[in-house]
């Protein structure tokens, strides 16, 4: 099978070796635009994987942003409530959000929902 439009009968090998026997149809520009084409779609698949990788990167700089935060939050909400900053396990080998769903129940005990604290 032969490229369409050709105008030789039987198909004979594609090659753009030098020294072809003479006859041999010129493939060397095909050849040349898909090198090319293979080389574009080469540098596109880099750049998309450096994009990737940056957002990637990006990414995990604001989840450890967040985590930073919340924890800065507690630690802040903690101080304000009169309790003591927590000491790695010395806080009763609470995880950080179970200290946190505490702190938000004691609040709530102590301010009952939709109402200004009767003093």
């Amino acid at each position: 099978s032969g490229f369409k439009g050709s105008t030789r009968s039987p198909p004979q090998k594609p090659s753009s070796l030098p020294g072809d026997p003479p006859g041999t149809p010129p493939l060397a520009p095909v050849l040349q635009l898909l090198r090319n084409q293979l080389q574009e779609k080469d540098a596109l698949i880099r750049h998309l994987e450096s994009d990737w990788e940056r957002s990637r990167a990006q990414r995990e700089r604001e989840e450890r942003l967040l985590v930073t935060a919340w924890y800065n939050m507690g630690l802040a909400v903690q101080r304000q409530e009169g309790g003591t900053a927590p000491r790695g396990l010395a806080s009763g080998a609470q995880s950080f959000l179970a200290q946190q769903r505490l702190a938000t129940a004691a609040r709530r005990a102590r301010t009952p929902h939709g109402r200004a604290p009767s003093s």
